[in-house]
């Protein structure tokens, strides 16, 4: 069983939490949750039983912080019940977008898509590999590069699209 003693957890938490907690952010769009999901990653960490390899130390917590962000989806899928008639989200669409920032309205539009792209692509502009991105996710490492292209793709289409309906 690995030990992680007082000194190294503090250096653990001081510097990837902030990347955690960012990553958690994008995934929920919820500071709250994603304040949970931080602090949930690095305690199964501190209790874990798995050691922490010093090369693969952010991929690790960041799937950690991933899983748990699942586990929740898992839960509030089965709390939540649907009404009888869904809103038609198109007619308030031009509401959403002129009252929220640039940045809730990509995290927004980001939501639209399956959470493993949204992941592939948020890790790999946190400075993953697509090698470590496909460990991580557990999918092929062309698998990691074509999600990341295509999402990558759609969010260029996507903005294009916006700024021509704005002029």
């Amino acid at each position: 069983m690995s030990k992680i003693f007082n000194n190294d957890f503090h250096d653990l938490f001081t510097r990837y939490a902030n990347d955690i907690y960012r990553f958690a952010l994008f995934l929920c769009g919820d500071k709250t949750e994603a304040e949970d999901i931080t602090a949930e990653t690095f305690s199964r960490v501190l209790t874990g039983k798995t050691p922490i390899v010093t090369a693969t130390v952010k991929g690790y917590l960041l799937t950690i912080a991933r899983n748990l962000y699942l586990e929740s989806v898992r839960r509030q899928n089965r709390l939540t019940e649907f009404p009888t008639e869904l809103p038609d989200s198109s007619a308030h669409l031009e509401n959403i977008v002129s009252h929220k920032s640039d940045l809730e309205i990509v995290q927004t539009y980001l939501r639209t898509f399956p959470e493993i792209d949204r992941s592939a692509l948020l890790l790999r502009a946190d400075g993953m590999s697509y090698s470590e991105i496909a460990v991580s996710l557990n999918i092929s490492l062309s698998s990691a590069k074509v999600k990341v292209h295509r999402l990558r793709l759609k969010l260029v289409e996507w903005r294009t699209n916006r700024e021509k309906t704005k002029t």
